[in-house]
């Protein structure tokens, strides 16, 4: 989904689609986007801009703590366009969902059940236990509601426009829940802090 214009935007904001921190830092971007009236992009280039953002790349300028250069690019993405949890956005990093199962996602949607994995090779698939256990953990995801984009480190590095197309779509599509709804507590780490939700959701 793409929010083309305010209209749009105050639509999705009404509808209780995005939290109003997501909101402002969208109405941000338009502004800084499109300074004066102007034609869509579409009808000026008739280049979709799915396309666009298919050949998008994020730059990556810094890694934190035991991160790959594709999830710090995801990570910045993410950020950009939904907003840090902490900081009242809807992206909360290194979450883990569950109490009976310690399955972590890189990061996470939580009011929407959505979760993103940069699945690199190093880490993923290298025995055929590691990908036993990828479908392990992808089943129990679903099981739970929880829709998981999964995407290699290539991905990561050069398709984050496409990623973020993806997820603002599915926003469209699933119910949110309220904020309120949502509780994490930290748990500490070799990398630094995860966290992990409080209440079941």
């Amino acid at each position: 989904m793409r929010i083309p214009n305010k209209a749009a935007l105050d639509a999705l904001t009404r509808e209780n689609r995005l939290s109003g921190s997501a909101a402002t830092q969208i109405q941000r971007a338009l502004s800084e986007a499109s300074p004066g009236p102007r034609a869509h992009p579409e009808s000026i280039s008739g280049r979709s801009s799915a396309k666009k953002a298919k050949s998008r790349k994020t730059k990556v300028t810094a890694l934190a703590k035991g991160e790959s250069k594709g999830e710090a690019s995801v990570r910045m993405a993410l950020l950009a366009a939904f907003g840090d949890w902490h900081q009242g956005g809807e992206v909360i990093q290194e979450l883990i969902p569950f109490r009976t199962r310690r399955f972590r996602a890189d990061f996470a949607i939580p009011r929407a059940k959505v979760t993103v994995e940069v699945q690199g090779w190093s880490h993923h698939g290298r025995s055929l236990s590691d990908h036993h256990g990828d479908r392990e953990r992808d089943m129990f995801f679903a099981k739970h509601n929880w829709l998981a984009f999964n995407i290699s480190h290539g991905q990561a590095l050069n398709q984050t426009g496409e990623l973020i197309d993806a997820i603002s779509h599915v926003l469209t599509l699933r119910d949110m829940l309220p904020r309120d709804a949502i509780q994490v507590e930290p748990v500490e780490h070799k990398h630094g802090i995860w966290w992990r939700l409080i209440t079941p959701i």
